[in-house]
């Protein structure tokens, strides 16, 4: 395995989680996720990506691209990645301009992966159960940790 590729929501819950083999960050893991988003919830979705708007071509010609297209599905790019694209980009992908996305930054997975980032140190030579195991439990801690703040006054 050589890293995961994760979906999580605006309160930035880990929604799923699937390992990344031999490969890098390849369109299928996206695809996959996407897929999994699709059947689970169904219409009007949105997801930030750091390549939303070169990644939406691929989505529209994959296998899923129809029924992605027939829920609403709709890609972004996340607030601090869209500011490395051009002007057109961040008017036509930045979550601040898409009706739906509320006040989202669109960079929840970044903020995931810095608290996860420690994880990788302990499972480098794990067995495949036990990075799994590791990373269940340390995404299940964050998940109910973060469903304790919902309820915080800031």
């Amino acid at each position: 395995e050589s890293g995961i590729f994760i979906a999580a929501c605006r309160h930035r819950f880990v929604l799923l989680a699937c390992d990344m083999i031999r490969s890098g960050e390849l369109a299928k893991y996206p695809l996959a996720i996407i897929d999994k988003l699709l059947a689970v919830y169904g219409k009007g979705g949105a997801c930030a990506y750091d390549i939303g708007c070169a990644f939406a071509k691929t989505l529209g010609n994959s296998s899923i691209g129809t029924r992605a297209h027939q829920l609403g599905f709709r890609l972004m790019v996340g607030a601090f990645h869209g500011h490395a694209h051009n002007r057109k980009c961040q008017l036509d992908w930045h979550p601040m301009y898409i009706p739906g996305t509320g006040h989202s930054e669109g960079e929840g997975c970044e903020h995931i992966f810095s608290a996860s980032n420690a994880l990788a140190r302990g499972t480098r030579h794990a067995s495949t159960f036990h990075r799994h195991q590791t990373i269940e439990q340390h995404f299940t801690f964050w998940n109910d940790d973060k469903y304790a703040a919902l309820s915080e006054i800031f």
